[in-house]
């Protein structure tokens, strides 16, 4: 694995972009605060929206300890890049050991980089070990990681670290860091902001999220596709668009002798795999098997008309990727 020049001159890190926020100082450790447990728990859990920029994973010179995880997703790419070269046998094959190799779609191994595709095979909550052992006698000899299966969420890239982490990476995290802290702030001040204004009509007017078209809606009960098993199941689903906006809205029903879906996340994929940007998902509560109560989910993601033409794909999960509702052919007005 390349990487760049070492030697030269490194620049200041850029000023933290919260010296001249008028935020008041408890308000802003309040959010730095928020941004730091934010940080640590995506070393274990994948947000809302999985950062582009590779995760580092430092590795110990005396195996023991925690197991690192790595999330992936049926159909998605995870690449996990290594400074050291990974031991190949005489014939030039990989060494690495994946549990249910079968169930993958590809495991594509080079010399410092192993690719994996988890296919539809695997459900989410599955917890497949991996390990990898490294050519020349440099400590470890190797590493072993938990591949965590999650329902739409993966890491698309992972940097595991056998020898001193450079420090450019450290800088690189520093910045991300600001970067997530500046976030933080910002929608800080959307929410206060909200909290401000009206609601109903008036508030809609008021973010201007409501022109003269209005709200136009569109039921899609009749024309959506539904993917076996879904848990929960369908009893309506309509859509929304409005100037900036798009929505979906759904009516589900529990199984019976199954516990409760609770909506954790949702995401809204199109044919080429592009996604919109979903809002925090509102739900009426856990989705019980009660056919004369059913559960309301609204998803609502940001969208232009261009992109509001679709075709979509809807999916929901639970919290920690468990059961899902997988919906097809989710089209706006």
């Amino acid at each position: 694995m390349e990487r760049g020049d070492r030697s030269r001159p490194r620049s200041p890190l850029p000023a933290p972009p919260w010296r001249s926020c008028p935020v008041p100082a408890p308000c802003f450790a309040v959010v730095l605060a928020l941004c730091l447990l934010g940080l640590r728990a995506n070393a274990q859990t994948p947000s809302a929206s999985l950062s582009t920029s590779p995760r580092p994973i430092e590795l110990k010179e005396e195996p023991g300890g925690e197991v690192p995880e790595v999330f992936i997703s049926p159909g998605k790419s995870t690449t996990l890049m290594f400074d050291a070269e990974l031991l190949r046998t005489a014939e030039g094959k990989d060494t690495a050991t994946l549990e249910r190799r079968e169930a993958f779609a590809l495991v594509d191994a080079g010399l410092t980089i192993l690719r994996l595709i988890p296919s539809e095979g695997l459900k989410p909550g599955d917890r497949l070990r991996l390990t990898v052992r490294f050519a020349g006698r440099a400590a470890p000899s190797g590493a072993a990681f938990t591949l965590v299966v999650h329902a739409a969420q993966a890491e698309p890239m992972v940097e595991v670290y056998r020898n001193a982490r450079p420090v450019e990476s450290y800088q690189q995290e520093a910045r991300e860091a600001r970067a997530r802290a500046a976030q933080c702030h910002d929608e800080l001040k959307r929410i206060q902001a909200e909290r401000a204004e009206p609601g109903g009509l008036t508030g809609l007017l008021a973010a201007k999220q409501l022109d003269e078209k209005g709200v136009l809606p569109k039921v899609l009960t009749e024309a959506f596709t539904e993917a076996p098993g879904n848990v929960p199941s369908v009893f309506l689903i309509r859509s929304y668009r409005a100037a900036g906006r798009v929505a979906v809205e759904l009516e589900l029903n529990g199984l019976a002798n199954a516990p409760p879906f609770v909506v954790a996340g949702a995401a809204l994929t199109g044919r080429r795999g592009a996604e919109l940007k979903v809002l925090p998902v509102w739900s009426s509560g856990p989705i019980k098997a009660d056919p004369s109560n059913p559960g309301r989910v609204v998803v609502e993601a940001e969208a232009t008309t261009e992109d509001a033409r679709g075709p979509y794909t809807l999916k929901l999960w639970e919290d920690g990727g468990g059961r899902t509702v997988l919906l097809g052919n989710v089209t706006f007005p």
